[in-house]
């Protein structure tokens, strides 16, 4: 399952500075406050991992053994909405509180979740892990909208050698988005595989010196699994779970949340400006104990 590792290095301060320039012109015209104050305590975890699928409803799905799992071991949102079709927008809603357009790739800046984190002092940097193959650039927010990356590793070797504080570890306080090529995340339909994909990356968590040691604060890091929309055949209603030493186990919730209440409370952990519409829904707050 594990691919050689590539790693992809840059400079934080160097996207720090230019994603403040950014996130400040667009404060400017958003009317939204830029991103640069000092970035808070978090309030419910100390780094995310965020991981989606592709295009299944609610039922479709919920009877997998790994998504029975995190029913038992965490916290399920019953009520969890996509809130466009097709995939690029609702990725875009994820990470930036935007849909900027219907296109599944719209290849420009948007202010977004990591450019929010790197522009705070201290940053809150993003990682991205190819864990199957190659992310699709229209399941990548992070590049579809240029945000600054920390890094980019390929295959879920190099995310269990950074787990297990290797030369590239990842610190305490970051994001980290995981994903597959579309033959690994569902998109193909290809559950069984799917399935085994999600539960490898569950079973690499549980297993980490990382996920597992809280900060000074208390607070451990956490997984946040979803999908990104149905088949277009329903609501849009989808599994969304949150997994980890922090959250409540086996507890199911029917609040209403969207993928604009996600980026909400990403960027309320941190304490970083919120970004577009996630401004006009609540956090995810019924999860944490």
């Amino acid at each position: 399952m594990g691919s050689p590792a590539r790693s992809t290095s840059v400079d934080i301060a160097g996207l720090t500075r230019r994603a403040l320039l950014r996130s400040a012109l667009a404060a400017a015209l958003t009317g939204a406050s830029p991103a640069g104050a000092r970035a808070a305590a978090p309030r419910w975890w100390s780094s995310l991992v965020w991981a989606v699928f592709e295009n299944h409803t609610f039922s479709e799905v919920s009877g997998l053994p790994s998504h029975r799992r995190l029913t038992a071991e965490g916290t399920v949102f019953t009520r969890y909405f996509a809130v466009s079709h097709p995939s690029g927008p609702n990725y875009r809603a994820m990470a930036s509180g935007g849909l900027w357009g219907h296109a599944e790739v719209v290849d420009a800046f948007h202010p977004t979740l990591a450019s929010a984190g790197a522009a705070a002092a201290p940053p809150v940097p993003t990682f991205v892990y190819h864990l199957a193959g190659e992310i699709a650039r229209k399941h990548n927010p992070f590049v579809d909208l240029h945000a600054p990356i920390a890094g980019t590793r390929m295959g879920l070797d190099a995310l269990r050698a950074d787990l297990a504080g290797g030369p590239a570890a990842l610190p305490a306080r970051c994001l980290v988005y995981a994903g597959w090529d579309d033959d690994n995340d569902m998109h193909n339909r290809d559950a069984r595989r799917a399935d085994a994909n999600l539960t490898a990356l569950l079973d690499t968590l549980a297993a980490s010196p990382w996920f597992g040691t809280p900060d000074q604060t208390g607070r451990y890091p956490a997984l946040f699994f979803c999908y990104d929309e149905d088949d277009d055949t329903a609501d849009n209603r989808v599994f969304a779970a949150l997994w980890g030493r922090g959250v409540r186990r086996g507890l199911t919730s029917a609040v209403h949340h969207t993928h604009y209440g996600f980026c909400r409370t990403v960027s309320d952990n941190w304490g970083l400006s919120v970004l577009g519409r996630a401004a006009g829904e609540p956090p995810i707050v019924e999860a944490w104990g």
